[in-house]
């Protein structure tokens, strides 16, 4: 395997449905969740889930040059202000919107493409 390959690591979790939501949406923070297949509340009430997570390895130091680099951010968004919009014109907007953002904000940046992973529930905010 090489040093610059992505990682895939399987996780299974067991418990109460918000609980495992909760693990899934903090597994999404560090890397992409390539598949997540849940089965119906046992009668407990506990779910299975089996998730697989990607992750990019630590980046080499890199040479003379430019380098493409892949960035996976996570944000909360409200889409009622675009109540107006499909949800493919949302996905649309937002993509060429954080493209922008990162053109601009990043000092000497070209062909910069951004794309919506996944969309779910935002999480509540912790007390």
């Amino acid at each position: 395997m090489s040093g610059t390959e992505p990682l895939f690591t399987r996780v299974e979790l067991k418990g109460p449905p918000e609980a495992v939501d909760e693990l899934v949406s903090g597994l999404s923070e560090i890397g992409e969740i390539a598949f997540d297949a849940r089965g119906a509340p046992d009668g407990r009430g506990e779910v299975a889930c089996i998730a697989e997570v990607v992750t990019a390895p630590r980046l080499p130091t890199p040479g003379p040059g430019e380098v493409r680099i892949v960035l996976q951010a996570a944000f909360d968004f409200d889409p009622a202000q675009w109540s107006g919009l499909s949800p493919e014109e949302i996905r649309a907007r937002l993509e060429e919107t954080v493209a922008v953002a990162v053109s601009r904000a990043v000092e000497s940046s070209s062909d910069v493409a951004a794309r919506v992973v996944s969309s779910r529930p935002a999480r509540a905010p912790r007390v």
